[in-house]
């Protein structure tokens, strides 16, 4: 099988063998070009020592060079090339306690997780594949290298990224891949929460994202949503009318605690958000899409301009949609024929400058402004400064009235 390498990886590749070493490319993006998608990033494995790679090429960064790794700047790109070596023990679950280089293509290939990215390209040589990547890739199967309960024993993580290439492929695992995830799920507690909320984001991103269900199936969930018992299946109905769409993984995210919590939800996504490192705007993006699903109530046109006011625009067309969504599956109905949202959040034409020159001051300025608020989602037309001013007298001389 010939693959059609961009000009100046194979230039890359070419100087190395000219310099008489061996260098192929490596990993996921020959499996990427095995199921005819772009490679995002390029890994070239060789025979020659880091120092050699440096002696090449001009312009190289030392990305890892403890582990053998040289990144090559190149007309425009950038590639890690990689000195064949083989891996020892892995204390922590997580990196090899010491790398020895081999001589050995074969031997480096046998240290990665998945057939799938076991797989090495020579525009010559063709594909080296000693462990059958090509077959499982045919079949859409992802089988680890080996012994999996070895190679999850190194590294945990691969246990997540099992499931995330599972979602972003719609492969399906190995069985007996997936009974050592099973067997070694509690290892994941060894692995950093930015690392896990890397992969989480990947699978609720993904095409396939109902694909995360496999934490639950293989007990991964118990260490990363242990809050969530489990998924209910009106979880899977209404996530797939969000696939391609902008916020997916914070709306997948804000559903899996809105639908599968029993109590609490907004707390159990704050907990989960904190614990894993979640940055602000995704913070804030789930917050916000539970308490507009809880607080906005009937669609009405007025509970629409509240909503949208508090939350938004794309928070609330969202809301509605989901609403929809979920009471189309539990009633076979709908709540509100809704179509695309138009409000415009409403800034009241008063201000709080006005309301001190009227005498307020203090708690009583930002009371005043959220009653407004109330009676602008009632009535936007109202929404003009001469006609606050007299609702704001109005309201003033009853409450005197009746505080006399």
């Amino acid at each position: 099988m010939k693959l059609i390498l961009p000009k100046n990886i194979a230039d890359i590749i070419t100087s190395i063998n000219n310099s008489g070493f061996e260098a192929h490319i490596v990993g996921g993006c020959v499996r990427d070009m095995l199921i005819n998608k772009t490679p995002t990033d390029w890994d070239i494995t060789t025979n020659a020592s880091p120092n050699t790679i440096k002696s090449m090429f001009p312009k190289t960064i030392d990305t890892g060079i403890k582990h053998g790794t040289v990144t090559v700047l190149y007309n425009g790109i950038s590639v890690e090339v990689t000195t064949w070596r083989k891996e020892t023990s892995y204390s922590d679950h997580r990196r090899p306690d010491r790398i020895c280089l081999t001589d050995s293509l074969t031997e480096d290939l046998a240290r990665r997780d998945f057939t799938m990215n076991a797989i090495a390209y020579h525009p010559k040589e063709g594909l080296v594949d000693p462990f059958g990547g090509v077959t499982d890739i045919s079949n859409r199967i992802i089988r680890c290298v080996g012994n999996p309960f070895e190679r999850f024993s190194e590294d945990a993580l691969r246990m997540l990224r099992a499931i995330r290439f599972s979602a972003q492929l719609d492969f399906n695992i190995d069985k007996c891949t997936f009974s050592s995830i099973n067997q070694l799920s509690g290892d994941l507690i060894h692995i950093s929460k930015e690392r896990i909320q890397s992969e989480i984001n990947k699978i609720l991103e993904s095409k396939f994202p109902q694909k995360i269900s496999l934490l639950w199936d293989s007990g991964l969930s118990k260490i990363i949503f242990p809050g969530v018992e489990k998924l209910p299946s009106n979880w899977f109905e209404t996530i797939k009318h969000f696939i391609g769409s902008e916020n997916q993984k914070i709306i997948n995210l804000s559903l899996i605690f809105y639908i599968s919590c029993k109590e609490d939800e907004l707390s159990c996504a704050k907990q989960y958000l904190t614990l894993n490192k979640y940055d602000g705007k995704t913070r804030r993006g789930v917050v916000n899409h539970i308490k507009c699903l809880n607080g906005i109530g009937p669609l009405t046109p007025r509970n629409i301009r509240k909503s949208v006011s508090e939350y938004g625009v794309s928070v609330t067309a969202n809301t509605m949609k989901i609403l929809n969504i979920l009471q189309s599956i539990n009633k076979n109905k709908t709540l509100y024929a809704y179509g695309e949202v138009k409000t415009a959040p409403i800034i009241p034409a008063i201000s709080g400058s006005d309301l001190i020159e009227l005498g307020f001051e203090g708690r009583a300025i930002k009371d005043m402004l959220n009653i407004i608020l109330l009676c602008l989602y009632e009535n936007p037309s109202l929404n003009n400064k001469e006609l606050l001013i007299l609702l704001v007298k109005s309201i003033m001389a009853s409450i005197r009235f009746f505080c006399k």
